[in-house]
């Protein structure tokens, strides 16, 4: 459990009274999941306190903690207000605004705030232990991105190279961390093509976006190829460059923003930028998207332990596109890239 740790975080921050509502940074700090639905779900640090509120139908025993259990004819949102010794109150991104809207209701004088950094900020920073199970993640992701390679032949559908990319996730690993994007042709210019029975032919771009959960960590990485012959060049090698760039501007001290426009600037310059449509990358762990964005409005500083996605892209509509996707470890000095499957391949015999 990493109940410490949010409390030296409010501490340093000057918060008093912190909510937890996202079941999956409950489970980061409790170490549990609870699959509640649209249940009300949430855990209370105040003072020294840590107080969880948890349905009934949810079965929970943790020494460490007071636990507040309720029916579902009860009002949850009393029972927290009811709790509170004072009426500043941080809570997270994800608390939903019909509960914070009955909080308000039974106590007028809360002063909510964001609080999302106190924990975002420890998610972030991922311990040495933590850091082996994303190389090991993206380690089964460069094998399986080998193996699709081998498959990707005239007349493969993206819907057999999907099937495939779940099956061999469900062998060596725990499963898909994200449905796997496999798009051929001009479902390539949309970042988030859904997969077709469309099926593949020579000259075609091809965008291979996959990832995979291993001990509780994720993967995810993308290639971009064409078959027998390359489907646009100028585009692959920008994009690629753009990627290295991103990948270069990475070091503690650095703002996230500017490892955006280092990447985002290569694409400009080629005359592509309006091509490039979505942020440069995400802050990814137990989840595939975690805080933080790596994005041209993100003010957070880099710091070691801090592993981001870097991924430009470039698309075409009604034409192609193309995305180059690693995954990097903020070091002492700059960073590792965790991918290590090449980006020389683009295109495949």
């Amino acid at each position: 459990m990493r109940i410490q740790a949010i409390q030296q975080s409010m501490a340093e921050l000057g918060v008093r009274r912190f909510l937890i509502s996202d079941p999956k940074a409950i489970e980061y700090v409790l170490g549990k999941r609870f699959h509640v639905s649209e249940r009300f779900l949430a855990c209370l640090f105040q003072d020294e306190e840590v107080v969880l509120f948890l349905n009934r139908l949810f079965p929970y025993e943790n020494e460490a903690i007071e636990i507040v259990r309720f029916h579902d004819i009860d009002d949850p949102t009393l029972l927290l207000t009811q709790r509170l010794n004072g009426p500043d109150l941080s809570i997270d991104r994800q608390f939903a605004s019909g509960f914070l809207l009955k909080c308000l209701k039974h106590r007028p004088d809360l002063n909510v705030s964001d609080g999302s950094f106190i924990v975002d900020r420890i998610r972030a920073r991922k311990s040495k232990d933590e850091q082996a199970k994303m190389l090991l993640a993206s380690q089964i992701n460069d094998a399986v991105m080998g193996e699709v390679v081998d498959r990707l032949r005239v007349g493969v559908s993206e819907v057999d190279i999907a099937a495939f990319i779940r099956r061999r996730f469900d062998e060596l690993a725990d499963g898909v961390s994200f449905d796997p994007i496999v798009a051929f042709g001009s479902s390539t210019a949309d970042p988030h093509a859904q997969c077709q029975d469309r099926k593949l032919e020579e000259g075609m771009p091809i965008i291979i976006d996959m990832g995979c959960i291993k001990d509780g960590y994720c993967s995810d990485m993308t290639r971009s190829f064409s078959l027998k012959k390359p489907w646009n060049q100028e585009i692959y090698d920008t994009v690629k460059e753009a990627n290295l760039a991103g990948i270069m501007a990475v070091k503690p001290g650095v703002r996230l923003s500017e490892i955006d426009y280092a990447a985002r600037k290569v694409i400009e310059e080629k005359g592509y930028g309006a091509c490039f449509i979505h942020r440069l990358g995400h802050g990814i762990g137990t989840d595939v998207h975690e805080p933080f964005d790596v994005s041209g409005v993100s003010d957070v500083v880099a710091f070691e332990g801090m592993v981001f996605s870097i991924e430009p892209g470039i698309y075409l509509e009604g034409q192609g596109g193309v995305r180059i996707e690693d995954l990097v470890l903020v070091t002492e000095d700059g960073c590792d890239v965790l991918n290590a499957y090449p980006k020389s391949n683009e295109v495949l015999p």
